[in-house]
């Protein structure tokens, strides 16, 4: 059996495509799509997802963090936050209105009437006070 060598010496495994990468993600914040980024870097579909998204479910191999991380969002402005809320205990101990207390936080005075009334603990003699 006669066995050549290969006259190029470069590794056959994975390619490394870090320059492909970046002109992936140049692309897609120039607003193409990913399949137009991939069709014109010279890649697959599949390849550009993983690199958009991060890779799902492959546990062989060393998760690549995705291009654009995903930062979750720090509330919903439907609800109030915990900082509204401990706001709205300190401003009542004041006996400030609920209209003031509604301009400051920049909410509807109903919205801040309607948790008043759900997160009050009844006290003696007809008192309650306001729990955060």
């Amino acid at each position: 059996m006669d066995l050549k060598i290969r006259g190029d010496r470069t590794p056959q495994g994975r390619k490394k495509l870090s320059r492909e990468r970046e002109a992936y993600s140049r692309l897609v914040q120039q607003g193409y799509s990913n399949a137009e980024a991939c069709r014109i870097v010279g890649i697959a579909a599949r390849t550009g997802r993983k690199w958009r998204n991060g890779p799902s479910g492959e546990r062989s191999r060393k998760p690549v963090p995705p291009i654009n991380p995903v930062v979750p969002a720090s509330g919903s402005p439907r609800y109030l936050s915990e900082d509204e809320r401990i706001h709205i205990a300190d401003r009542l101990r004041e006996k400030a209105t609920v209209g003031a207390i509604a301009a400051e936080l920049g909410r509807s005075p109903s919205t801040i009437s309607r948790e008043i009334r759900r997160n009050r603990t009844d006290g003696t003699r007809g008192q309650w006070h306001y729990w955060a």
